[in-house]
C-alpha cells in the first residue's frame, strides 16, 4: 500500500508541476483548474503522509521481509 501512495502521490505532484510549467502564471489563477489540482495534490502529499515516511514504512517492510513480497 505504501508503495502505491509513493508512487502516485509523486506522479501526481510531476503532472501538476509540469502543467503549471506550462501554463506559467496563468496556472497559479483561481479560475483555471490547475490552480486547484496544485492545491489538492499539495495537500494529499501531506495528509496521505508525506514521501519520506511512505519510504521508511518500505523500507522497514523490506528490512522484516526481505524483498520477496514486493516482487512478483
Amino acid at each position: 500500500m505504501a508503495a502505491a501512495k509513493l508512487f502516485a502521490s509523486e506522479a501526481a505532484g510531476r503532472i501538476v508541476d509540469r502543467s503549471l510549467q506550462i501554463l506559467g502564471g496563468r496556472g497559479y489563477m483561481t479560475e483555471n483548474p490547475v490552480a486547484r489540482f496544485w492545491r489538492e495534490v499539495r495537500v494529499d502529499r501531506i495528509w496521505e503522509g508525506t514521501s519520506e515516511i511512505q519510504r521508511l514504512i518500505l523500507a522497514r517492510g523490506l528490512l522484516k521481509r526481505g524483498v520477496e513480497p514486493y516482487v512478483r
